[in-house]
């Protein structure tokens, strides 16, 4: 099985390399319409179709894991990032416990998500496996 090399706008037709993520054309951007998380601990997922806020409430309900006790209200956003064309991860400032993707601390001017990534609270807490939809 090979891997896609391109793609089609659905705007202009037109056939484009996947290493242009917006239509030179008509400036359709070509990025997954939904960051699923998916938490380590329970296997339970979370869709995320817009940017959004997440944290210690979202943890306990969606994911139903008790390290959500180490995250704060609000611990990181995820953003769609429309001229970045990428889904970004960002840390929100005053959280209590810092926000680490792949192992690294999030900086802060954010991170680009890919499929597999792993987002944490801390180094080892709340582990969500990212996956793109």
């Amino acid at each position: 099985m090979s891997a896609t090399t391109t793609w089609k706008c659905p705007q202009c037709g037109m056939d484009w390399a996947v290493s242009n993520r917006k239509c030179p054309a008509d400036g359709y951007v070509n990025m997954p319409a939904c960051v699923s998380l998916v938490s380590a601990k329970t296997g339970k997922v979370a869709d995320i179709s817009a940017s959004a806020r997440l944290g210690k409430a979202v943890f306990k309900q969606r994911f139903a894991d008790d390290d959500a006790q180490f995250a704060s209200d609000e611990q990181f956003e995820i953003v769609r990032d429309t001229d970045a064309v990428a889904w970004v991860l960002r840390h929100v400032a005053g959280a209590r416990n810092p926000t680490y993707y792949n192992g690294a601390e999030v900086p802060p001017g954010g991170c680009e998500l890919v499929t597999g990534g792993v987002i944490s609270v801390g180094k080892s807490r709340m582990r969500l496996t990212v996956q793109f939809k």
